[in-house]
């Protein structure tokens, strides 16, 4: 990931765009993703085995708990990755390295994608449900 972080940075900053906040919210987008593809299957690990099915989550609570995660996590990355200089430090580290850039901006644009489906796929085997017009019964 910290080659893919780096050479995304670099482009980034090649296109003159904002290059430190665009790359802050990216990362900060994939460890949410990754938060939510284990909080997910172990919330309803959790809701099947302790609270048998009858765990009911309020909207506000849990909203307040989702935005902030995400404000925890960029501000971590804002500090690991940009005050802490830790992409400038990956940037110079990966620099003879080379990405082929279709290959980069497939991977920046599917990658967020495909965690949102991980964790959700987790869920559905793991509790049960329908997917792709097929029935699971679930492990749990």
């Amino acid at each position: 990931m910290s080659l893919f972080f780096a050479k995304l940075f670099e482009q980034y900053q090649r296109k003159n765009d904002s290059a430190v906040s665009s790359i802050t919210l990216y990362i900060s987008m994939i460890y949410f993703f990754l938060l939510f593809d284990i909080s997910l299957p172990l919330s309803e690990i959790i809701d099947k085995v302790y609270f048998n099915n009858n765990l009911s989550y309020n909207q506000f609570t849990l909203a307040l708990i989702v935005f902030s995660a995400m404000g925890a996590i960029v501000y971590g990355v804002n500090q690991v990755y940009i005050k802490k200089k830790l992409i400038f430090k990956l940037v110079e580290k990966y620099k003879d390295r080379n990405i082929n850039k279709f290959l980069l901006n497939t991977l920046t644009a599917l990658l967020p994608v495909i965690l949102l489906l991980v964790g959700a796929t987790i869920t559905v085997l793991l509790k049960g449900g329908t997917m792709f017009d097929h029935e699971f019964d679930g492990i749990l």
